[in-house]
């Protein structure tokens, strides 16, 4: 028979039949993350990562050089913020004056200055440096969060990707702990998540479909689990139907249900619609919501400024108003409805950009620049209205409390109540811990 092929028992037939059915493999998810549940006074908290995939200029952003030489300082101006000597690139008016909200890391640096490598560094807390090929060795902090994270009951997902993280994944810890995946433009009309609203009728159809066919693979379950073992994974089945079904999902993601004021707020455009998102579900309970989130400019649609397919000052003139926009209205709006003491907001990408200006048949870029970039945070009852952290006068590297990723990463886990020292094996079956090291940012504290 099947079951007795040595490399083949029925285990790992029924949790290949059951990854088949797509969607509803989720109660497989659900146990797993109950196993790894956080304290109860962490449960109400999240996340929310807004991540400029492609590595922003910390120049055209938070950190602008202008009393540099022209082929440093580029060609857009520095505003003045709320606090004195403390300016913003330009292009974001909205920003500087609600400066008062949120904290400005100034002296994020890593040793790495590709894509790939410096993402795997910052999102995972490995260091890694190099030309790196496939996907990370070690999970993102949100699939971590996902497998450490617990919240008993409720009809909604734990971690939303819209999409997704750029270069990251769930490494060792396996695909139940990725992302409920949100792709397309909420700023467009008719956008609708699949899998979760399911008025139209042949949904309705495939779901039943689906469940018929799990409800034959939980029959043929008993049969072989007399010991019943596997009878726990009934109520998380329950609850998997429920995400899909509740009308708790359906109000999540519908943004025809917000006020259109409050939509034009953020901005009728994809950045904005997908902070606007964002808010909706952490209020209704998601633990992380990872937003890749690159505001289009004139040319592409990455914060990746080299001066080959892109024009670094044209583009932030572009997507600068899109970005002030949507992020100034997400964090007025999160502290008009009290969420600023339970939710967390971390703006940032893998790396800064190089100081000097090189052009590239007269259109002007910056390059990819580890040692040196900047971060936004703001909420999670943390102490806002500070700009830690300095470069020096051309923006090379830190001259003053300087900052790692890891350390950052250390913050967010302290505040979603997720111990870094917890140990998860690899697949070479060697223990590793969430993080490992970093040190939560004593500034942001208190």
């Amino acid at each position: 028979m099947l079951f007795q092929h040595p490399q083949f028992g029925r285990r790992d037939f029924l949790r290949g039949a059951l990854a088949g059915i797509g969607a509803l493999n989720l109660p497989n998810i659900l146990r797993l993350r109950a196993e790894a549940a956080t304290p109860a006074a962490h449960d109400n908290t999240s996340l929310i990562l807004l991540w400029q995939d492609g590595g922003p200029s910390h120049f055209e952003t938070f950190d602008p050089k202008p009393e540099a030489t022209s082929e440093i300082r580029g060609d857009l101006g520095a505003i003045a913020t709320r606090f004195p000597g403390v300016q913003f690139c330009e292009v974001l008016p909205r920003l500087a004056q609600l400066s008062d909200k949120f904290t400005i890391i100034r002296s994020l640096h890593q040793a790495s200055s590709g894509h790939v490598s410096a993402t795997h560094t910052f999102i995972t807390g490995y260091d890694r440096t190099g030309v790196i090929k496939g996907p990370p060795d070690n999970p993102d902090l949100c699939a971590v969060v996902n497998r450490m994270r617990n919240k008993h009951g409720g009809q909604m997902p734990h971690y939303v990707g819209i999409p997704t993280m750029a270069r990251g994944g769930e490494a060792y810890l396996g695909p139940a702990f990725g992302p409920f995946r949100v792709d397309g433009d909420p700023s467009q009309p008719g956008f609708t998540v699949p899998n979760v609203r399911l008025s139209d009728t042949i949904d309705r159809v495939r779901f039943d479909r689906r469940l018929n066919m799990l409800g034959r693979l939980d029959l043929l379950r008993r049969e072989l689990d007399a010991s019943g073992q596997m009878e726990a994974l009934d109520r998380f089945r329950q609850r998997a139907v429920d995400v899909l079904t509740g009308p708790a999902a359906a109000r999540a993601f519908d943004l025809s249900r917000e006020d259109p004021r409050l939509r034009a707020r953020y901005g009728l455009h994809k950045a904005g619609q997908q902070a606007l998102l964002a808010r909706r579900l952490v209020e209704a309970g998601v633990s992380v919501v990872a937003v890749r989130f690159h505001p289009t400019g004139p040319w592409h649609d990455s914060w990746d400024d080299h001066p080959c397919g892109t024009h670094v000052f044209g583009t932030m003139k572009g997507r600068g108003p899109l970005f002030d926009q949507a992020l100034s209205a997400l964090i007025e709006d999160l502290e008009s409805r009290g969420l600023d003491k339970n939710v967390l907001v971390v703006v940032a990408g893998e790396f800064g950009r190089t100081p000097r200006i090189r052009n590239f048949n007269g259109v002007p870029g910056r390059d990819h620049w580890g040692p040196a970039g900047n971060a936004l945070i703001y909420g999670g009852g943390m102490q806002m209205g500070q700009v830690i952290g300095a470069t020096n006068r051309h923006g090379e590297h830190p001259v003053r409390r300087p900052i790692k990723p890891q350390d950052v990463l250390a913050t967010i886990y302290r505040f979603l109540g997720i111990d870094t020292r917890h140990e998860f094996t690899n697949f070479a079956g060697r223990p590793l811990p969430i993080l490992p090291h970093g040190q939560p940012i004593a500034e942001l504290l208190g």
